[in-house]
């Protein structure tokens, strides 16, 4: 698990990025956080795998405390991450030994390190780029790089961090659903941040940061549907949510609806 415990930072002194946070993703959990710029969320998935330590209160990884020195290797093996900029996170000259880094880094045999990279490429259909540059990559193709590059390390978490805020519309939802089904598969914790309501749709749970606060933690049926709170938090409220709320008030349907498969439903059955 990892536990968010009265987490607070600031850049600088006085100026906080986060203050109170509190949280948890559990193994096979898909958690979201969803908040408009400045509101906290990268200063959070840097929180996670220790990248910053918080200077109020703790985050714990599987109860061990980001903070305890002797432990900063296993924080940062048991929580991966992966940032919006892929090619900010290359530093090999072909996939394969882009993926490969993490693996020479701690050691790992080369016959193991070579299973775990056929593995993982299969699974995110990348094998077929291994012994190309990561350069000539689309941005979807390159993003999932970065997540590969990450899973051979089999982290017990992973942190995705705007993951798909430079892919087209296409690529994002591709992404989107691999890492659904990646933390389906694997039991793996997902906390997923992102800016696009619609990305939280298939969450486990929703956060909603602004200004640093979560103001709001609850399933995304609840969270997406509060078009007050999104607004307040700087996102934007979903099409079927702000349709299905216009034609409720004119009394045509009875609810509103986040999914837009259920909202058709809804006006057929009128």
């Amino acid at each position: 698990m990892i536990h968010f415990k009265d987490v607070s930072f600031a850049y600088k002194e006085g100026k906080w990025a986060v203050r109170h946070i509190n949280f948890t993703v559990n193994k096979g959990e898909f958690v979201s956080i969803i908040g408009g710029n400045g509101s906290g969320k990268s200063t959070i998935a840097r929180l996670s795998d220790g990248l910053l330590l918080p200077q109020e209160g703790s985050v714990f990884v599987d109860e061990i405390n980001s903070r305890a020195k002797k432990d900063e290797f296993f924080i940062k093996e048991k929580v991966g991450i992966v940032f919006q900029n892929p090619d900010n996170q290359f530093v090999g000259t072909t996939v394969e030994e882009d993926i490969a880094f993490g693996l020479e880094n701690i050691g790992v045999e080369r016959v193991e390190a070579k299973a775990r990279i056929e593995q993982i490429s299969s699974l995110l259909g990348i094998d077929k780029y291994l012994h190309g540059s990561p350069s000539y990559l689309s941005g979807g193709e390159k993003q999932k790089v970065a997540i590969a590059s990450v899973l051979v390390m089999q982290p017990d978490y992973l942190v995705m961090d705007e993951i798909t805020a430079l892919l087209d519309p296409v690529s994002r939802k591709e992404v989107l659903n691999l890492v659904h089904s990646i933390a389906e598969n694997k039991n793996i914790g997902v906390l997923y941040i992102t800016h696009i309501t619609e990305e939280v749709i298939k969450s486990d749970k929703v956060l909603v940061l602004h200004k640093g606060e979560k103001i709001k933690e609850g399933a995304p049926a609840v969270i997406l549907q509060d078009m007050k709170l999104l607004r307040s938090a700087g996102v934007a409220s979903l099409p079927s949510v702000i349709i299905s709320e216009d034609l409720r008030k004119h009394g045509i349907i009875s609810a509103s609806f986040v999914d837009e498969e259920d909202l058709i439903g809804s006006l057929c059955s009128n």
